[in-house]
């Protein structure tokens, strides 16, 4: 039997754990950034970390798995099934990965070798741990590709990673981790990089092997949706301490502590009904860790008791813990989140239209002897417009050609057919080829800040640049607006002299807001914005960037594209849904999530992870998205569509349905049949919502 020390001090009896974690304090130099961490995981259970990047949930799988390079573990202990991690030698270690602990990392093309087919990579580790001979250990590998679900797996098992899609690549790897059947497996935001529909069937088979295997779950996730949907049991990690631990429900929908409850209201619902906010400040320096409440300087109701001395964890119920010393007042819910702001109707000028726009990109030829690759079907005829003072969301999963268009649209790029007209003016053109009036009204928000700015600039010289070539400001006045303007995203004057690397991530995507705005914008294109950003951090752009387009004079525009629904929810007018470079779906933000009518919106939105789940459709879909080079005959989805109507999917391309709303999609089922398979497939449902 295992003693855990519980909140109250209290020592009492639990089952045999899988993994205990003791009392662990890991430092990197000064830095102090894991501090008196205890947690427990069962058998068969799931247990999830959340927290901003940098509160130490990677460096606390990491450590289980024994990997400390450059950190100290100064205190505690760490045992996985009877095994002390931090006694052993690295010999024993590296015996000990695989059929004991395995971990499934964010990014499966860093973990799988390039150059060895992925049947290859499996067999070895077998062959390492079992000393099975090659044909035994290739036929366990077949076997695990047969159970992680992936189609003729004798034929999987010879291709290297570059061959399989980003979902494929996360199924290998969570077969090496299984392959030796471990005790504990670590998953460090396992689906992060994955479209909405990869994510959920990737979820699926994590579920399925944990109720199959009875294996223990340490799971690492910025995703509260995610982790809702996954995990028996939760703990809230904020700059290296454990603030919060429960049942993942009860810490989700009731939370005890302010932080919790922060993480909480930053999480964009498709539900759509809440507002989102950010939690104001970042993580503190933890070469120089404040005296008592580690949160604080960034907590709502905080006061004078709790920089007294150190706050311990307190018994919320049987369970339930908290390192809050207000946590009454918390659950109390002293700041309720506010109803989301319903956006008004939009009826103003065309500020850009989109006709019949086409862009292939020719194939590569692979060696000069050899016939060149097909060439890509990127976009194939999109068209749509955008108003005044409206945000249009496109949404879709990779490669479906969202980001071209975005790039079109910015003269980033030049179509192959069609036209692009902004204020009735034909912009069909490389951005260079516009006017100089032209150019200043589209500007473009880039996904990585990081790439987007120049690291040799400060703040001052990347936002002051526009303010120059297209205001020709200068001087006192040239100063004065780089301020306003710095002010306006929530940086100020001191960030001025700044260079891009002494920044954070969410104060580079300001800058890169700050320098679009600078040359007074009507239209924005804004290319996942805040994909690279924590949750708490995302929310306070997307306010900012609702705030700047409110209150700009040139009622400037937004096309914003993005793979988050719940984003879309929160921050657009409109939504286009693309798939394989068509848009197969149109109309009214409040339309499509309520009553979504195109068979893939349907299934976009039921994958999605909710945190507080709504929908009851669990439509998942099959296979990956088929190849632009040879876009599928009829239908473009008809390969994946659950909805299938016949032969005439795939020999006959499908009307587009309008209503006088604007509303419109492409399919062969009229509307009312879409509605009535919906309503029989929910009635016909059998498997309950998870709670």
């Amino acid at each position: 039997m295992i003693q855990q020390r519980l909140p109250t001090g209290t020592p009492i009896p639990l089952p045999d754990a899988t993994l205990c974690v003791d009392g662990l304090s890991i430092s990197y130099g000064a830095a102090k950034v894991v501090r008196d961490v205890t947690l427990r995981i069962a058998p068969g259970e799931a247990y999830g970390l959340i927290g901003e990047s940098g509160s130490g949930k990677s460096t606390i799988a990491f450590s289980v798995m024994g990997y400390l390079n450059g950190g100290t573990a100064s205190a505690g202990r760490i045992t996985i099934a009877g095994h002390d991690i931090l006694t052993l030698p690295d010999r024993k270690l590296r015996r000990l990965r695989g059929p004991v602990v395995s971990m499934v990392f964010q990014d499966p093309m860093n973990a799988l070798n390039p150059s060895i087919r992925v049947g290859e990579q499996i067999a070895e580790g077998i062959r390492y741990h079992t000393g099975a001979g090659k044909a035994e250990a290739e036929a366990r590998a077949i076997e695990l590709i047969d159970q992680v679900k992936l189609p003729e797996p004798e034929d999987i098992v010879r291709r290297y990673p570059h061959q399989l899609s980003g979902g494929q690549q996360q199924r290998i790897v969570i077969a090496m981790a299984l392959a030796l059947e471990p005790a504990l497996l670590i998953l460090d935001e396992p689906t992060t990089g994955l479209d909405v529909t990869t994510e959920a069937t990737i979820l699926d088979l994590i579920t399925e092997i944990k109720q199959r295997s009875n294996v223990a779950l340490l799971f690492i996730s910025h995703n509260l949706g995610v982790v809702a949907r996954m995990c028996d049991r939760v703990g809230v990690l904020y700059a290296g301490d454990l603030i919060e631990e429960g049942p993942t429900a009860e810490v989700l929908q009731r939370p005890s502590h302010p932080y919790t409850r922060g993480l909480i209201s930053a999480v964009p619902s498709i539900a759509g009904e809440l507002e989102m906010v950010g939690i104001p400040g970042s993580l503190p320096d933890l070469t120089e860790v404040p005296k008592g409440c580690i949160f604080r300087a960034r907590c709502s109701i905080a006061i004078a008791a709790c920089g007294e001395a150190p706050v311990p964890m307190e018994t919320v119920r049987p369970g339930h813990a908290s390192r809050c010393l207000r946590w009454r007042d918390c659950l109390a819910e002293l700041n309720p989140p506010q109803a989301a702001a319903v956006r008004a109707p939009l009826d103003g000028e065309k500020r850009l239209e989109i006709d019949s726009v086409i862009r292939s990109f020719p194939g590569a030829r692979r060696l000069p002897f050899l016939k060149p690759r097909p060439a890509v079907q990127a976009l194939r005829g999109v068209s749509l417009d955008i108003r005044a003072g409206e945000t249009l969301a496109v949404v879709g999963e990779s490669g479906s050609g969202k980001s071209t268009l975005g790039r079109l649209v910015a003269g980033l790029d030049r179509p192959a057919g069609g036209t692009i007209r902004f204020e009735g003016r034909d912009v069909t053109a490389l951005s260079r080829e516009r006017t100089v009036d032209d150019q200043r009204a589209v500007q473009f928000i880039f996904q990585n800040p990081h790439s987007a700015l120049n690291p040799h600039h400060t703040v001052e010289e990347i936002v002051g640049r526009p303010l120059r070539l297209y205001l020709g400001l200068q001087g006192t006045e040239l100063r004065r607006r780089i301020v306003e303007i710095l002010r306006a995203v929530r940086l100020g004057e001191r960030y001025m002299t700044r260079a891009p690397h002494e920044l954070s991530g969410g104060e580079k995507q300001r800058v890169c807001i700050a320098r679009a705005f600078a040359a007074e914008p009507r239209l924005v294109v804004c290319d996942e914005p805040t994909s690279a950003l924590d949750i708490s951090v995302q929310a306070a752009i997307l306010q900012e960037l609702q705030t700047l387009q409110r209150e700009s004079a040139h009622r400037t525009a937004y096309m914003f594209i993005t793979h988050d629904l719940g984003v879309v929810r929160q921050i657009a007018d409109r939504v286009a849904v693309m798939y394989l470079g068509e848009i197969v779906e149109l109309g009214a933000t409040r339309d499509i999530f309520s009553r979504p009518q195109h068979p893939y919106t349907e299934a976009l939105l039921a994958a999605v992870p909710e945190l507080r789940p709504t929908r009851a459709s669990r439509m998942r879909l099959q296979g990956v998205v088929p190849r632009p080079t040879n876009p599928p005959s009829g239908c473009s989805f008809h390969t994946r569509c659950p909805r299938l109507k016949g032969d005439i999917c795939s020999q006959k391309a499908p009307p587009t349905r309008s209503k006088a709303s604007g509303h419109a999609m492409r399919c062969h089922h009229d509307i009312n049949t879409l509605k009535a398979l919906q309503s029989a497939e929910l009635e016909n449902r059998t498997e309950p919502a998870r709670p």
